[in-house]
């Protein structure tokens, strides 16, 4: 029988399991469990041989790598020297965050589940492989596996005679929330990242922020140079940034504070305090601070809710109407009617306030935190290299209509396209997913249409500046809507080409009657790319949006050098790489 000790560790990339992570530990308060929730690389992991029970949650990663905050415990995990009956007393259970249009779906969840058995660990339950192409979202499998959880721990660890099941957590929120009086500051000096120190973070400021894009052409693509800093990086690599809300959605939450009458406003300066030692509160947030502050920065004001911050709504609503709904949505049952209502019109918090304004009346300061989801770090491949002395991003800005009246824009690239010369941005240097070959007289086929340019262009940048000549055949399929419009890095792509070293197709698919895209230009090319890739061992490197272009892809090169087996055998090898977003 296991003791009421659970240990909850996770490892997020963007921060979505670190969100399920914390609702597990939330949860487990209900069943009387003790234990911290952790990031992986938080936790002692000496200590996971005397364990007796730990839930783990982690996402994948590009080439099915595993997060940042992971990569620690994971090494040590890995070393030959443990014996394979480690974890003899520890039961485990893995939950997988996963997106099933990537080769390696839930590859690290995978690897996980199995490396904890070998080390001798005995699974709790099935392992759960989340699938962010679900209709419902995670929760489509995170839902029932996290109660299947809690049904098998009731069986290796009942509760001890006299307790029972709570009806809800005492954790309900994680922090303390104190309106304090103190001298009131200016907000425009408060930066709360400012003293975060990430690997390979840097400080630099904008030099230009440049369209891309025709002036009349339905999308805004924006190439933007950043000051380079002395943070090495390597062609093809990731910029990480993490943006703030626009003025308009902060003063609209504010618009909404007053408007349901609640005593908050941007100059309200809060004190966050832990309520239980095993969720502490960020060091970002470990000091007085406004509102506002909070609300540009912290807050993502433009996320798209999830069940929990229903069941939050739906606590103190005193409306029965409006209470029903939220319980509705909060609950398994209610996905699809949660779906329909705010994942398929990406319908926002703010917006779901307003459409429950009894609910959002009675909120509380501790609630908001459970709201309002923070802010996550966005990555785009580094378009330029270490040599041209710029370090440049790629960026489509986002915007779309839905059912909504109001466009649905995105929030980072809204804020890249607003920045101006000389503004301030904090950033860091991630490794790319792609892996080249170490050998330059490899040939390289790279397939990147739209913004899937940038890391290519940051290739072929570094292959045209470096001191030794290059021997291999470079080839670029890039694909855009006009010759005219949307050729990105035109000037550049047209140089490399005239002096040799690239021989580049484009497919531009509104410029004839006839729609054509690069998987049809990758077709006609059936000898050149038998000869590069099976004769001469050549790479195959694709970037871009994840939805239909990567399988199409596939399809196309396994026609055009007529050998599905081989295609895959380039896969296993990591001859055929895919960086992909969706």
């Amino acid at each position: 029988m296991l003791d009421r000790k659970l240990t909850i560790l996770y490892g997020s990339q963007s921060g979505t399991a670190q969100d399920l992570a914390e609702q597990i530990w939330r949860e487990s308060k209900m069943y009387h469990f003790r234990g911290h929730v952790l990031p992986m690389d938080e936790y002692d992991v000496s200590q996971l041989i005397s364990e007796r029970a730990v839930v783990c949650v982690c996402s994948t990663y590009g080439q099915g790598e595993e997060p940042d905050n992971m990569k620690r415990f994971w090494k040590f995990l890995l070393r030959k020297s443990l014996p394979s009956d480690s974890l003899g007393q520890v039961h485990f259970a893995v939950l997988g965050l996963g997106d099933s249009r990537y080769p390696k779906f839930n590859f690290v969840a995978k690897k996980l589940h199995k490396r904890l058995q070998q080390l001798g660990g005995t699974p709790l339950i099935s392992i759960g492989l989340c699938d962010d192409q679900h209709d419902l979202g995670y929760g489509a499998v995170f839902l029932p596996w996290v109660n299947q959880l809690w049904e098998q721990l009731a069986k290796v660890a009942p509760l001890p005679a006299g307790q029972h099941k709570l009806l809800e957590s005492p954790r309900e929120y994680r922090w303390k929330v104190n309106i304090v009086n103190t001298d009131q500051r200016d907000a425009d000096d408060i930066d709360l990242y400012a003293n975060v120190q990430m690997p390979n973070g840097f400080q630099t400021i904008v030099l230009e922020n440049r369209r891309t894009t025709a002036v009349d052409h339905f999308q805004d693509v924006r190439m933007i140079t950043f000051e380079k800093k002395c943070i090495p990086w390597s062609s093809g690599d990731v910029l990480y940034v993490r943006p703030y809300n626009s003025a308009e959605n902060v003063n609209e939450l504010f618009d909404i504070f007053h408007q349901l009458e609640l005593v908050l406003d941007k100059d309200t300066i809060i004190e966050l305090k832990a309520i239980d030692s095993e969720m502490p509160v960020p060091s970002i947030l470990n000091k007085p601070l406004p509102l506002i502050a909070i609300a540009e920065q912290f807050w993502d004001l433009t996320a798209i809710p999830r069940a929990r911050a229903f069941a939050v709504l739906a606590k103190t609503c005193p409306n029965e109407l409006e209470r029903e709904k939220l319980i509705e949505f909060s609950q398994f049952e209610g996905q699809e009617e949660l779906f329909a209502y705010a994942n398929r019109p990406r319908r926002t918090i703010l917006e779901v306030l307003q459409d429950f304004p009894h609910a959002a009346k009675n909120l509380t300061p501790e609630a908001l935190f459970e709201l309002f989801q923070p802010i996550k770090p966005r990555a785009f491949s580094i378009a330029s290299a270490v040599e041209s002395g710029k370090l440049q991003i790629l960026v489509a800005v986002i915007e779309y209509k839905t059912k909504l009246s109001v466009p649905r824009r995105g929030l980072c690239s809204h804020w890249l396209k607003k920045l101006t010369p000389g503004e301030m941005v904090h950033a860091w240097v991630r490794k790319s997913t792609f892996q080249l070959p170490l050998d330059n007289k490899i040939p390289l086929v790279m397939i990147g249409p739209g913004t899937g340019l940038a890391p290519f262009r940051g290739i072929l940048q570094e292959r045209e500046l470096s001191e030794t000549p290059n021997s291999a055949p470079l080839v670029l399929f890039f694909g855009c809507r006009s010759s005219t419009a949307d050729f990105h890095c035109e000037e550049d792509l047209k140089r490399m080409e005239q002096s040799g070293m690239l021989q580049l197709f484009c497919a531009f698919s509104r410029d004839q009657p006839d729609k054509v895209y690069v998987q049809h230009l990758i077709r006609k090319e059936d000898m050149l790319l038998k000869k590069l890739l099976v004769d001469n061992g050549g790479y195959v490197l694709i970037s871009g949006s994840s939805k239909n272009m990567p399988q199409a892809v596939k399809e196309a090169l396994i026609e055009a050098i007529g050998d599905a087996q081989y295609i895959e055998e380039m896969i296993k090898l990591n001859r055929y790489q895919e960086e992909t977003w969706a």
